[in-house]
């Protein structure tokens, strides 16, 4: 083996490990939130009797401040511009556009399996709380307001940016750089959404159908990052996209529920 082939394993290497790393911390991250969002919810429990928006947007406000303070300390230690993980305005009128063209085009794709369920006489899938509506004005509130806004920058800007540095370090081709970024973004952005138990360990909640979703949005957020070199698209991507899918499950279950 040539050392230019040993070199190029070892970069292969330290990017997989890497990848593991932002996977622990991502998940670190969102674990701390919920420890300190617990007691203030709590505390305001009576504001949020079902538990359908309450634990949810504080846990995401905590991720969000948590995720800054990580990605400071990446910009100190590695000297990337803070800018660079996406904190900018850049080619905000591109972003826009797309993110409203896919957001027409999941809201007409998801009427449409939702009609085709009913016609076929399968049930619809519920909100996991007591539908009125002081629960789905703050759900609503949480999706369109907290969601995206408190997850892209710790999947997106802190994972990608050091991704996409360490890879141009390496040198590797900007395309292939863009895929490995981005493909281990939307992984961990999958697992994230996979619930564990550590005694006994195992998988408490695991939905194909969200890890589908998830697949897709991701792979859409990280499009957006890469081609406009800001967070804020997939911040209003993921914001209205959430408020897309609980908007048409609403329209949904009022008309065939």
């Amino acid at each position: 083996m040539t050392l230019l082939q040993k070199n190029h394993q070892r970069s292969v290497a330290i990017l997989v490990l890497l990848g593991i790393g932002f996977l622990v911390l991502t998940r670190l991250i969102s674990e701390i939130s919920f420890v300190l969002a617990r007691p203030i919810y709590q505390s305001l429990k009576f504001l949020d009797p079902d538990g359908s928006f309450l634990y949810i947007s504080i846990h995401h406000i905590f991720q969000g401040i948590l995720a800054l303070l990580a990605i400071w300390l990446v910009s100190r230690i590695w000297r990337i511009p803070f800018a660079d993980f996406g904190f900018n305005t850049r080619q905000w009128q591109n972003a826009l556009r797309w993110v409203f063209q896919f957001c027409l085009f999941w809201f007409i794709l998801q009427i449409s399996i939702g009609l085709w369920l009913v016609f076929s006489g399968s049930a619809l899938s519920n909100f996991p709380f007591p539908l009125n509506a002081r629960n789905f004005g703050g759900y609503f509130a949480f999706q369109i307001l907290l969601s995206g806004t408190g997850e892209e920058p710790l999947f997106r800007s802190l994972v990608m940016m050091p991704l996409l540095f360490y890879g141009r370090k390496i040198g590797l081709s900007n395309q292939r750089n863009a895929v490995i970024a981005a493909g281990i973004a939307t992984l961990i952005f999958m697992f994230a959404h996979i619930n564990f138990a550590l005694n006994p360990l195992g998988v408490t909640y695991f939905n194909p159908l969200q890890q589908l979703t998830c697949l897709t949005f991701g792979i859409f957020y990280a499009f957006l990052f890469l081609r406009t070199k800001s967070v804020l698209g997939p911040i209003l991507a993921h914001n209205l996209l959430n408020a897309v899918i609980i908007t048409s499950g609403l329209i949904l279950i009022l008309s065939f529920g």
